[in-house]
């Protein structure tokens, strides 16, 4: 039996309007063998969340999977993070007034101790070359392994993913992954002792009573598991109500029961707002990191040093090459 009591998954957003909205979590509880998942809400106050398992995981654990990069580049921490052990160890070293969390307004502030760029809309020829050159490195420098094009458990593929620091563009991953450390993952270090998955060992090593463990995710690779299609229109209503059947068979599959209230919202599709899609993307990443947690899926994390030290992993993730 998993030594997780609580499952949980965070659709994060770093956007500068909105972002209350856009975050939300899925809470999923074990009685026994049967998980039972409850509707989406919004996070609210992270502190509070985060406080929140804790104390509802009593004698078990509490895994909390986020859409949010965890980790740093290996060529980035070569370069410039010698002297610390890891990103868990760096990360819970970072001063609270340090500015490396803070995205910089300008190229001449960029430097590899306020790496993320840029704090709003910004124009002019060559910008990220000269992003790329405060740094110190090349585009594939700012990439982690996980980053690289792959392929789904159905065969989708898995695109490049976007350099962590850059915060411009529909595919940017930077400002969610500065607000996601800077207001959870560093204050919960220190508030709760967060774990930090897979920088201090496996799910079931982490596992303690009242752990919080804090996992990155992907739901594109949730998707995948629960037999989705692949997500092209995932901000319509009539696309999201089409899966579910697959997640309900999922779900009878794997011993997990959908709350009436959740129940309904994935038979209506989760509404007919385009902003359905991030209640959706949490239910699915809760689905999903419960197959992990309680064994049925491996954690997937390639024997690579500088991965379990440095880079992290998406949570299930098997290596596909692209």
């Amino acid at each position: 039996m998993s030594a997780y009591r609580l499952v949980a998954h965070s659709d994060w957003s770093g956007a500068r309007t909105g972002a209350a909205r856009k975050r939300q979590v899925a809470i999923a509880r074990r009685h026994g063998r049967e998980w039972v998942l409850a509707a989406p809400e919004p996070v609210g106050d992270p502190a509070a969340l985060t406080r929140r398992l804790a104390a509802e995981a009593g004698r078990g654990a509490a895994l909390l999977a986020l859409d949010v990069p965890i980790g740093l580049p290996r060529a980035f921490a070569a370069a410039h993070l010698a002297g610390h052990a890891g990103f868990a160890a760096w990360l819970a070293s970072l001063e609270a007034a340090a500015p490396f969390l803070v995205p910089a307004k300008t190229l001449e502030e960029v430097s590899p101790a306020r790496p993320f760029f840029p704090a709003g809309p910004v124009r002019g020829q060559g910008l990220k070359q000269r992003f790329l050159d405060r740094l110190g490195l090349d585009a594939e420098g700012l990439l982690r392994a996980c980053d690289l094009p792959g392929r789904t458990a159905n065969g989708g593929r898995i695109a490049r993913a976007c350099g962590i620091f850059w915060t411009l563009g529909g595919n940017q991953v930077g400002k969610a992954a500065a607000s996601a450390w800077a207001e959870l993952l560093k204050p919960a270090r220190s508030a709760i002792g967060l774990r930090l998955w897979p920088f201090e060992g496996t799910l079931a090593s982490l596992a303690a009573p009242g752990a919080v463990v804090a996992a990155e995710a992907y739901p594109a690779e949730g998707y995948a598991r629960l037999g989705l299609s692949l997500p092209s229109a995932k901000r319509t209503q009539g696309w999201r109500r089409a899966q579910a059947g697959p997640i309900r068979a999922w779900a009878a599959r794997h011993g997990v029961a959908l709350e009436p209230a959740l129940e309904n919202l994935v038979a209506d599709g989760f509404g007919p707002s385009p902003e359905g899609e991030d209640p959706f993307d949490a239910t699915v990443g809760a689905l999903a990191a419960i197959a992990v947690a309680s064994g049925s899926d491996p954690e997937g994390v390639p024997d690579d040093p500088a991965i379990r030290l440095w880079e992290g992993w998406m949570l299930g993730r098997v290596d596909r090459p692209g």
